[in-house]
């Protein structure tokens, strides 16, 4: 890996600005997509925007085109949330589909099935059953229903994608995406570390495709350039995410739920991922940096819950001077982990090795963050509440951690 082992010092701060509503675009492209080797066959699932409501009596159909357009700038009506803005989403849900209100998502096609299915506002979007009838899948298709796992490989086919990517903030990107697994799907936005490129990453691009969820991978204009510039390729990306919504020829096209973006990135990467959190407060669903350097940063204005994954044998973004400090300056209203491993600083890079003391039954490629990142996006970006212990309770790994800090109990 053609990594250096020094950074220069921060230029002069970028002034952090909110950029307009996404334009939705429309253009040609071709699907390049590829099957990555070395992963499991997923389960089929039905195809997108097909959601089930149940009733008293045998669950009925309804959300045709749930997936494509059910979401609303004002609630956030594709995942089902109340109140969380769509920073891309436009059009009305077909006929039966998903319909938003200020108060959260509410089923359109429950007329139709007539037997009394309702919706918790407050919550992601999950429809009760009435009288009679089994529990109802989360409008949106959140929360997911798949087999908790937390190893560094999920049960999905992973398959990869460049056309029609291209965005003048950064110089290329990747896409991962799940094949096999029921969309919409969250999505990750990344950014590398210093020289460093989306080649040295794709270890982190596969483990999220593998579990359900889509990853955009980034290169930098300039491997040299530093953390706020990194925070503005994050800034696009997300656009370019949402843009993948309703791109024509897109493999993504209406499967993306774009309310539902996570951004994240290693070492300057994770100081800008820094700097696009301060920058798009709530407008995100979480923000992850990865050994983030940016000395002496103060990021008051991160909203989203966030998790940092330091080394504890990092001498060039030691958590001292810079995961540390930029943890406290993060207000506490704000949902906060700071997770501290054995390791050096290229921890999260394609640089990993199988841990000899892992569970017998782990993947070849298990990971020791996997039991740390995984549960992070599936409860923040995929509304997930199965997977909270393994942040807060008793099913915590503690496999080479030597600290971890949380903002709440």
């Amino acid at each position: 890996m053609n990594i250096r082992t020094g950074y220069p010092e921060r230029g002069a701060d970028r002034s952090l600005r909110l950029w307009p509503a996404l334009m939705l675009i429309a253009a040609c492209g071709s699907d390049g997509a590829q099957e990555l080797p070395g992963t499991q066959a997923g389960t089929g699932v039905p195809t997108a925007g097909t959601g089930l409501v149940a009733g008293a009596g045998p669950a009925a159909t309804a959300g045709i085109g749930l997936a494509t357009a059910g979401r609303s700038s004002t609630g956030g009506a594709g995942a089902g949330v109340a109140g969380q803005p769509s920073l891309g989403g436009a059009g009305a849900p077909a006929s039966g589909g998903a319909a938003a209100g200020s108060g959260g998502a509410t089923a359109g096609a429950m007329a139709a099935a007539g037997m009394g299915a309702t919706t918790d506002p407050g919550a992601a979007g999950t429809a009760a059953a009435g009288s009679g009838g089994a529990p109802a899948p989360a409008m949106g298709g959140f929360p997911k229903t798949d087999e908790i796992n937390i190893k560094a490989k999920g049960p999905y086919v992973v398959k990869t994608y460049t056309d029609g990517l291209d965005e003048r903030t950064y110089a290329s990107s990747m896409m991962y995406y799940p094949e096999g697994a029921q969309p919409p799907f969250g999505v990750v936005a990344f950014t590398p570390g210093y020289t460093a490129t989306k080649e040295n990453y794709t270890f982190l691009g596969d483990m999220l495709a593998s579990h359900g969820i889509a990853a955009l991978l980034t290169t930098p204009t300039s491997t040299s350039d530093q953390p706020p510039a990194r925070g503005d390729d994050l800034v696009a990306a997300v656009k370019k995410i949402q843009a993948e919504n309703t791109r024509m020829g897109s493999p993504l096209m209406g499967k993306i739920a774009t309310d539902r973006i996570c951004v994240t990135g290693h070492s300057m990467g994770g100081g800008g991922t820094l700097f696009a959190a301060n920058e798009l407060g709530d407008m995100i669903r979480c923000a992850m940096p990865l050994q983030p350097w940016q000395p002496g940063g103060s990021f008051p204005m991160v909203k989203a819950p966030i998790m940092f994954i330091g080394a504890a044998g990092d001498t060039i973004a030691a958590v001292s001077g810079n995961a540390g400090p930029h943890y406290e300056s993060i207000p506490t209203s704000t949902e906060k982990f700071l997770v501290v491993f054995e390791g050096d600083h290229y921890l999260s890079t394609n640089r990993t090795s199988t841990d000899q003391t892992a569970p017998e039954d782990a993947t070849p490629s298990f990971d020791i963050q996997a039991a740390y990142i995984i549960p992070f996006y599936k409860l923040f970006l995929e509304s997930d509440e199965r997977y909270r212990p393994y942040l807060y309770g008793d099913m915590r790994s503690m496999m080479s951690v030597t600290r971890y800090d949380k903002s709440k109990m």
